[in-house]
């Protein structure tokens, strides 16, 4: 197999966007885009993306991999906010995904930098241009969205279950019971600093744009 068709990955859907009397509600659904910036690299680093429900609290979609070009990427991210009508949250420092959503008159897709990151004086203020969309993957910023994945993971979900009895109970577990992606959960178990995680940089980013939905609403 080559070396492209290996990296190439695939779109996963676990669950297919809701409509409610035809349409997919505004703001229901959030993506976080680990971008990279040159076609070709020595590095193995892919892209990654996560669709969030913000109603149920879990990953719906993703995509991981290396498509042949940049754009190749950005256009999976951009198909993907309009399959969901959802907006993106993505590395900012990254170049490449602003001018291209923009080329594809898209802008409206990206996500604003959250107001919070601000106030918190995570990030410097700025409300134009490619400064006004995403967010720098800084240290400070990396650290925060790492206790937000931790809390995410954690966060109890009480389900119903049949018993051998035949009988319905309420159990609780923590969200990384739900979590669909085994590829996904390999890389938080072996997580460490220096270890190069597409996947939980993709879903730090549905996480910083998560809190935002959380602290609005």
């Amino acid at each position: 197999m080559e070396e492209n068709q290996r990296t190439e990955g695939a779109l996963e859907i676990y669950e297919m966007p809701v409509k409610i009397n035809g349409k997919i509600p505004e703001g229901r659904y959030i993506i976080g885009l680990d971008n990279y910036e040159n076609d070709a690299a020595k590095s193995m680093s892919l892209g990654s993306m996560f669709v969030l429900d913000l109603f149920t609290d879990r990953i719906v979609a993703e995509y991981t991999g290396r498509p042949p070009f940049v754009d190749d990427l950005n256009e999976k991210c951009r198909l993907l906010c309009i399959f969901y009508n959802a907006r993106c949250l993505y590395e900012c420092n990254k170049k490449g995904t602003y001018s291209y959503f923009s080329r594809m008159n898209s802008l409206s897709l990206l996500a604003d930098t959250p107001e919070y990151l601000r106030e918190k004086q995570l990030i410097k203020y700025s409300n134009w241009g490619n400064s006004s969309k995403g967010v720098q993957a800084t240290m400070p910023i990396k650290a925060f969205g790492l206790g937000l994945i931790r809390d995410w993971l954690l966060k109890p979900i009480v389900t119903e279950v049949t018993n051998d009895e035949g009988v319905t109970v309420q159990i609780t577990l923590p969200n990384l019971y739900y979590i669909k992606s085994r590829a996904l959960l390999r890389e938080l178990a072996s997580f460490n600093p220096d270890l190069n995680v597409d996947r939980i940089m993709a879903l730090l980013q549905v996480m910083l744009y998560r809190e935002e939905k959380m602290i609005l609403y």
